[in-house]
């Protein structure tokens, strides 16, 4: 399909009708990337990327990552205790990828929720094989 220039200024126009606007847009992307903390069914606490990005930031060194070498976020440790979880026994971690249960001893300093450029989250750690990153996480579920 080719456009004209000023065949392009409807298209915008319509498209920022839709969404109400380019902070609207913005803010759709940003609910959309909301990680949940539930315990026995009940949601716990919700929290948007922003609200993860004002916990206190780790970086935690990723030699088997394929990428960035370090990582950068919360760890899974202050989004539990932000959330007010008391009690953990087991954590599964739910997103993109299969899901991961970890053992309470697994929930460690160096395991982080990563901000991904791509404003998602991931669960990454220095001492968890990729195969057990998690991708575009949304949820993390305390004793499944």
């Amino acid at each position: 399909m080719r456009l004209a220039p000023n065949g392009l200024l409807p298209v915008v126009s319509a498209c920022l009708m839709v969404c109400g606007g380019v902070d609207a847009c913005a803010a759709t992307n940003d609910s959309a990337n909301l990680v949940r903390v539930q315990e026995q069914g009940r949601v716990l606490r919700e929290f948007s990327i922003e609200q993860l990005r004002g916990l206190p930031q780790v970086q935690v060194g990723t030699p088997q990552s394929r990428g960035a070498q370090v990582q950068q976020g919360p760890t899974v440790r202050s989004v539990l205790d932000a959330a007010g979880a008391t009690s953990v026994t087991r954590l599964r971690v739910q997103g993109r990828d299969p899901a991961q249960t970890l053992t309470a001893s697994e929930i460690t300093t160096e395991l982080i929720l990563d901000i991904t450029k791509r404003n998602t989250v991931k669960l990454t750690g220095t001492q968890l094989p990729r195969n057990r990153w998690v991708r575009d996480v949304t949820a993390l579920v305390i004793d499944p």
